[in-house]
């Protein structure tokens, strides 16, 4: 495939040029960001190896009876696009401080979330999205990837000569008939576009590593020892609702797990924090390692390669601050980050931890 390189490795053969990302993802520059400024240790780093831990053994059937009572929320049809794909491609940069997280992810958005999920080694990954839309494409995956061993087993099932094949695994998915339907239909919908989509996912490069679920064989081995182990789940939530964030935190509970993960991606940049937002978050299980995970752009240091800032921020932090006056939405919250005293927390790499040492401005 042709690939964009950062400008500084352009000129360099493809042997040399160590950082390689998605075809589409341009060199890394997004307005209001802090240019990419490519030295280097910048062009030389790779993301380290994830741990070669195997997926914890499969979920008792009492175990699974409590995660399958999770609850979701009925919502409306969304009035705007519909998410089915990411656009964020380095979450390798946030490796090291993932590893070996266990415990629960939630996450909103889509397949990304298996990427981070392996990294942290969770022992629980629970998906919700406001889009019911991205909810079935979540469970559209599960179902081809009980059948499929390898990634590129998976990615197979989007290939126009097997999809009768793809078909007849979701139609036999186990749940009913009506939501099977479903199913095939979101397949038929994304296809062509998952199939594209998937390749790049599977063949985004940093360094010699191949850093995704679908690049990195112990990485999908990971995600496909929870589905199978009934340790995976996709429910539709609002992140301003008083339901499913709940619910997720009252199976935890049951199950003796923390949550340890809640990504949001770049959602938390749509809404002012609620009142139903905190108190959910204030209900769930955490201790010091819990990390709500987010995409932000102003005035970020951002990853080559990608568009995107990556932040880890302590759960126990955030909710301080959300309890403090004036700190209503995400651009409040991550002001304090671009303090001058917090300047060092902005990693070259498109990367930063927020705790309690970050200074309120």
């Amino acid at each position: 495939m042709v690939c964009l390189l950062p400008a500084a490795l352009a000129g360099q053969s493809a042997a040399q040029a160590h950082v390689v990302t998605a075809p589409w993802a341009g060199p890394g520059q997004a307005p209001g960001s802090k240019p990419v400024t490519l030295d280097a240790t910048l062009a030389k780093w790779e993301p380290p190896a994830l741990s070669a831990s195997p997926a914890p053994p499969p979920l008792t059937p009492e175990q699974q009876a409590i995660v399958q009572a999770t609850q979701g929320e009925k919502l409306p049809e969304p009035k705007w696009a519909r998410y089915v794909l990411s656009n964020e491609w380095r979450h390798d940069v946030m490796f090291s401080k993932l590893a070996n997280l266990g415990g629960v992810w939630i996450g909103v958005a889509t397949d990304q979330n298996y990427t981070m999920a392996a990294a942290a080694r969770s022992e629980l990954l629970v998906l919700m999205d406001y889009d019911l839309e991205v909810v079935n494409v979540h469970r559209m995956y599960h179902a081809l990837i009980k059948q499929a061993a390898t990634a590129e087993d998976f990615r197979a099932f989007f290939r126009q000569q097997n999809s009768a094949k793809a078909i007849e695994a979701l139609s036999a998915s186990g749940s009913s008939k009506e939501d099977n339907a479903k199913l095939v239909q979101i397949y038929n919908r994304y296809r062509d576009r998952m199939a594209t989509y998937l390749y790049h996912v599977a063949n985004t490069r940093v360094g010699q590593r191949h850093p995704t679920w679908l690049g990195d064989p112990a990485a999908y081995a990971y995600i496909r020892g929870l589905v199978q182990g009934g340790r995976v789940l996709a429910r539709q939530g609002d992140l301003n609702g008083t339901t499913t964030i709940r619910s997720i935190g009252d199976t935890a509970r049951k199950l003796n797990l923390k949550v340890r993960g809640f990504y949001t991606s770049n959602a938390e940049g749509f809404f002012q924090y609620s009142q139903n937002f905190r108190d959910s978050l204030k209900s769930l299980p955490i201790d010091e390692k819990s990390v709500m995970v987010r995409t932000y752009k102003r005035g970020m240091t951002i990853a080559v390669g990608c568009t995107w800032h990556y932040n880890l921020h302590q759960i126990s932090d955030f909710l301080s601050r959300l309890d403090a006056p004036g700190y209503k939405d995400i651009h409040r919250v991550m002001q304090d980050l671009r303090g001058p005293q917090s300047k060092a927390k902005l990693e070259a790499i498109g990367v930063s931890y927020y705790d309690g040492t970050v200074p309120r401005t």
